[in-house]
């Protein structure tokens, strides 16, 4: 069989979890080249996962006739970029969260992007959206959003339990929040495109629109989709008693973002959903999904859960070895995942796009996910400024 090779955008966190998935389905997936900002970095990533090509750019990267799909693995801020790129040479695109953003493009001489009116940014990004789509459809490529959320072991346990007892979703709740992203782009708005709510709300937010499009189509044959968003958001990191604590055990230092997010989302047929993200929650990385239907509960505890528990009273006990992700300490009781990647979804979500390509069916995680869930998200941020309820 024909694998499909990949030519990855990007060098940085999520390029390794990507290759690692690729690998899991190697019978499908080949990883041809890859490029980044600094070509120093492609050729290190290269070297240690024996990728065959190292591109200058992603337009050479795209370019390339044995390329069949282009893999976005770069700062939110030059997506746009590498997904119209990826269209002019009707190349097939995955595309890591979130789509896109507003990131100061029309004032360049502005330092704090973060405080152009959310207004502004909603209006622009409306723009992107409608621009990236007008791309993707005309080259006629496939589209496939990498949200590992859709496709972790529990949330797609919980879609088989909705469907077997066709119970309407009355409402949901998600959750990713931890102490900070280690990536310095996610410190100002003008590279991160936002705070918690975008980069890390994503997740969670993406999460509960799939739910309502699965159900939607079980229940009408269409998605059910976001009417209405209300949210607040907040910098408790810049808090002056934080300030006079000292010392906090999470990031602080973000420059024009926010650090904290809640979200409420209502859909078209009066449901419910509550979205937390923030960077102030210690103890490793949240992703959690509640379902509430009129049948049931279920709860999708992807990480963390008590698949494995561990305990020592000294950090140095484990050595290196991994425990979860940003975790503070290994000292103490620990939830130490046997194999995160797979827990998270992210091999089962390479598994879907290789059948996307392979069988020219629709990815589970599409394009209308990924235009929806940021289209939320900049609603969102309007309704924090303004203090009320944002129509889609």
């Amino acid at each position: 069989m024909k694998k499909i090779k990949v030519g990855i955008v990007g060098a940085g966190f999520v390029s390794h979890i990507h290759i690692a998935a690729y690998r899991e389905n190697r019978e499908y997936f080949e990883v041809l080249g890859v490029c980044a900002a600094h070509r120093e970095s492609a050729e290190r990533l290269a070297r240690q996962y024996g990728i065959g090509k190292v591109f200058d750019n992603y337009e050479q990267l795209a370019g390339c006739e044995q390329i069949d799909v282009v893999d976005v693995c770069v700062p939110t801020n030059v997506h746009d970029d590498v997904i119209l790129t990826a269209c002019k040479y009707k190349k097939h695109i995955i595309c890591e969260k979130p789509l896109t953003g507003y990131f100061g493009e029309d004032v360049p001489e502005l330092e704090r992007v973060g405080d152009v009116s959310k207004e502004h940014m909603y209006k622009k990004l409306l723009e992107k959206l409608e621009k990236i789509e007008e791309a993707v459809t005309s080259s006629g490529v496939k589209f496939m959003y990498a949200e590992n959320f859709v496709y972790a072991p529990a949330v797609t346990k919980a879609k088989r339990l909705i469907a077997a007892s066709n119970a309407p979703i009355l409402e949901l709740r998600a959750e990713e929040s931890h102490s900070g992203s280690h990536a310095a782009y996610s410190r100002r708005w003008r590279t991160a495109g936002g705070g918690s709510l975008l980069r890390m709300g994503s997740h969670p937010i993406g999460a509960v629109i799939h739910m309502k499009h699965f159900e939607g189509r079980l229940r009408y044959g269409k998605p059910i989709r976001v009417k209405s968003v209300f949210a607040e958001t907040a910098s408790l990191t810049k808090l002056d008693s934080v300030k006079r604590f000292g010392k906090a055990s999470m990031v602080t230092d973000w420059f024009d973002v926010e650090d904290w997010s809640c979200a409420v989302l209502t859909f078209e047929d009066g449901s419910k959903a509550i979205v937390i993200s923030n960077d102030v929650s210690l103890g490793g990385v949240k992703n959690l999904l509640q379902v509430n239907t009129a049948s049931g509960m279920i709860y999708c505890n992807m990480t963390p859960n008590n698949m494995m528990l561990a305990y020592t009273p000294n950090p140095e006990t484990w050595k290196d070895e991994y425990i979860t992700e940003k975790i503070e300490t290994k000292a103490g009781w620990t939830f130490p995942s046997p194999d995160e990647d797979w827990v998270r979804g992210y091999p089962q979500e390479m598994r879907d796009f290789a059948m996307c390509l392979l069988e020219n069916k629709p990815p589970e995680s599409d394009f209308e996910l990924a235009k929806e869930t940021v289209k939320a998200i900049y609603a969102a941020y309007l309704s924090a400024e303004k203090g009320v309820r944002i129509d889609l």
